[in-house]
């Protein structure tokens, strides 16, 4: 099995049957994201998880409801403001944020408004955290 294909595989259980309900899922897309670049969009009663920059078919689209998929934007937001001094708020904002053990820095930009739920997930330097 490829590196994506299993990364797609722990994508689809994560979404499934996540294991502490929003936070689980959470937790597991970030953990995953430690490890490719990754775009997640909802739309028309699914999300679509594609990895960036990778082959356009580095893409699946997994059933999920509009609610809980805001529901976990907005858990990533209180990531982000438990880490950043940036203005994130729970519809959109971009922040760096460290995840996973080891750290693994991660660039985190998202909108979270009725007409569009987007998260995006760039692996990049650990930024230090202020206090």
């Amino acid at each position: 099995m490829s590196n994506r294909s299993s990364i797609f595989a722990r994508l689809a259980h994560a979404f499934s049957t996540p294991h502490n309900g929003v936070l689980g899922l959470v937790d597991d897309v970030l953990k995953i994201a430690t490890e490719e670049d990754l775009l997640l969009k909802w739309h028309d009663g699914h999300c679509s998880i594609t990895v960036i920059n990778g082959d356009p078919e580095d893409r699946i689209d997994l059933p999920f409801r509009m609610s809980v998929f805001r529901a976990a934007l907005a858990r990533v937001a209180a990531l982000c403001n438990e880490q950043t001094t940036e203005d994130v708020s729970p519809y959109g904002g971009t922040a760096n944020l460290k995840w996973g053990d080891p750290p693994v820095g991660l660039h985190v930009v998202f909108v979270n408004t009725p007409a569009e739920q987007r998260l995006e997930l760039l692996r990049s330097p650990i930024p230090s955290v202020q206090n």
